[in-house]
């Protein structure tokens, strides 16, 4: 009777397993090694973007202190306008000079109001492009979103004294003959340009032109305080990044 024996594995059959195993580790080891270092490049290229984005706002933000200082600048000779315009006798419109220097006032301040508009360069690529899940510091993006918040009601009040100049300039209507200005500017004194004398029409003028003041001296304030938070960004943002 034959005798079957099982063949015996080779020698090196443990060895092929050893094998395998440390193949596999090299390819477990290579693949999260490159995991790694992805994650490292995604990390650097977003740290590299962060402080793009920042050098931008930067930037921005100087262009918007100029802009600020200029339009403060225009506001506060129209607020000195409007003043010396509502301070005009009302009792003395009758007199041809007085009536010619409420003229002139009203057609060099209320015909234009001064627009601050920030540079938003880098604003409009932190929304469109993604770019606030950069932005890793959480007092950084607060400050930016008051930024935001605080342009927004800067328009806002701006419309507010749009509005307002142009209720004042309906009520010129009212009051002056505006063709007179051809004549006026070679007889500025003794040229007729109101065509009425009902109070009631001169006083609406007068309380328009004043809240139109109230307006223009609103946004101005707003625009101040808007300087100052500005100021202190650009100082914040730079050490919080150290960027020029």
């Amino acid at each position: 009777m034959e005798v079957h024996h099982h063949p015996e594995l080779p020698h090196g059959e443990k060895k092929r397993f050893k094998e395998y195993l440390l193949e596999f580790l090299m390819i477990f080891l290579a693949v999260t090694m490159g995991f790694i270092a992805e994650n490292i490049r995604e990390h650097l290229s977003d740290n590299s973007k962060e402080n793009e984005y920042i050098a931008g706002m930067v930037k921005n933000l100087r262009v918007d202190t100029i802009r600020l200082k200029q339009v403060i600048g225009e506001s506060d000779v129209q607020i000195k306008g409007l003043d010396s315009l509502i301070n005009v006798s009302k009792n003395k419109l009758a007199e041809l000079p007085v009536q010619d220097s409420l003229y002139q006032l009203t057609s060099k301040y209320i015909f234009y109001a001064n627009d601050f508009k920030n540079d938003d360069i880098t604003l409009t690529q932190l929304r469109n492009a993604g770019g606030y899940r950069l932005i890793k510091d959480g007092n950084v993006l607060d400050s930016i979103a008051e930024y935001e918040s605080r342009i927004k009601d800067i328009d806002d009040e701006f419309n507010g004294v749009v509005r307002s100049l142009e209720k004042v300039r309906d009520k010129a209507n009212f009051l002056f003959d505006l063709n007179a200005g051809r004549v006026f500017k070679f007889h500025p004194t003794t040229t007729p340009v109101l065509i009425t004398s009902d109070k009631i029409k001169i006083y609406n003028y007068y309380n328009s032109c004043w809240y139109g003041l109230l307006a223009v001296d609103g946004y101005q304030h707003m625009l101040k305080e808007h300087l100052k938070y500005s100021t202190r960004l650009i100082t914040y943002l730079k050490k919080q990044y150290d960027v020029e």
